[in-house]
């Protein structure tokens, strides 16, 4: 009975002693916005009103009608320090969002949600979260888009969508991806049509009336103790522009939102070598200016 006892105190002790080296570590975050034409990006931060963990967050509306700012107005005037307490946050910020008002605009979200012993993920749409343990990405989320193979097979299967591959002219629809600090390459796109005149080019959104979808993916990594971590929440204004070689700057926890921001506002700015089916196809090509993307960015490390 006694060894039962000093080994549950044992046990108690050591898990004390290990959350309470999470809490002394010192942990940072902040957020950076830069708004291009569409100025639709939103970026925040902060920690919950029980103190029981920080948050971070991107969201990324679009659409071109007179409420196209419908979605993130909402998310605006959330009170994220109490709202994220609540277990099913996502699940209501979903009902707000895809009413019948938000037909035609929407928005992504990706949200995380820090404890002293885990990461907690939620998503939706392409707005990419990844997370960053001793310098290195061990986790990323598997966003709504072209490249998620069930997502894909979720909308062949659903005959209220149509997945449009060619322009009205028979040409095959392009993006830019960028290869290296110098060279962008031309890759096939898609652009899906859901019902009553929604169309986005990725797989799934908060808004449009709620046809795209009601499914919220989410995820937990575990966080160890006295290791370094660092968080990114960032809408492809900010992912369109990087590519591999640019891991190092990226995760280096001395470089704040501002600065990741600053850097993707160059590259959407520079001159690129153009690239098609692996041939070169134009040197010292720009984007237009109505083609640059609002980059929004939260960091959280320590």
């Amino acid at each position: 009975m006694v060894e039962k006892l000093v080994k549950k105190l044992k046990d108690y002790i050591i898990k004390t002693i290990k959350k309470t080296m999470v809490s002394l570590v010192s942990s940072f975050m902040n957020s950076c916005i830069k708004q291009a034409s569409s100025k639709q990006d939103f970026a925040f931060h902060g920690k919950s009103d029980d103190k029981t963990f920080d948050y971070l967050g991107v969201a990324d509306a679009h659409g071109k009608s007179l409420n196209a700012l419908y979605p993130t107005t909402i998310l605006k005037n959330m009170n994220f320090s109490i709202d994220l307490q609540d277990e099913d946050f996502f699940e209501k910020i979903m009902k707000k969002t895809n009413i019948k008002e938000s037909n035609l605009v929407g928005s992504t979200l990706c949200i995380c949600k820090v404890f002293e012993d885990r990461f907690e993920f939620s998503w939706v749409g392409d707005s990419t979260g990844k997370l960053y343990k001793e310098g290195s990405c061990i986790w990323q989320t598997k966003d709504h888009d072209r490249y998620n193979e069930e997502e894909q097979q979720r909308l062949e299967e659903d005959t209220d969508v149509k997945i449009i591959t060619k322009d009205p002219l028979g040409n095959i629809i392009l993006d830019v991806k960028v290869k290296n600090h110098s060279t962008i390459e031309m890759v096939p796109a898609k652009v899906y049509h859901f019902l009553y005149n929604n169309r986005i080019n990725f797989t799934h959104s908060l808004g449009h009336s709620g046809v795209t979808g009601s499914h919220i993916s989410k995820d937990v990594i575990i966080r160890e103790p006295g290791v370094s971590y660092k968080v990114i929440c960032a809408t492809d204004g900010l992912w369109a522009m990087i590519c591999d070689e640019d891991n190092e700057f990226i995760n280096d926890t001395t470089k704040s939102s501002k600065d990741i921001v600053e850097f993707a506002c160059k590259r959407w700015r520079q001159e690129w070598k153009q690239e098609c089916n692996g041939k070169i196809i134009s040197n010292g090509s720009k984007f237009p200016e109505s083609n640059i993307d609002d980059i929004g960015v939260s960091v959280w490390y320590c």
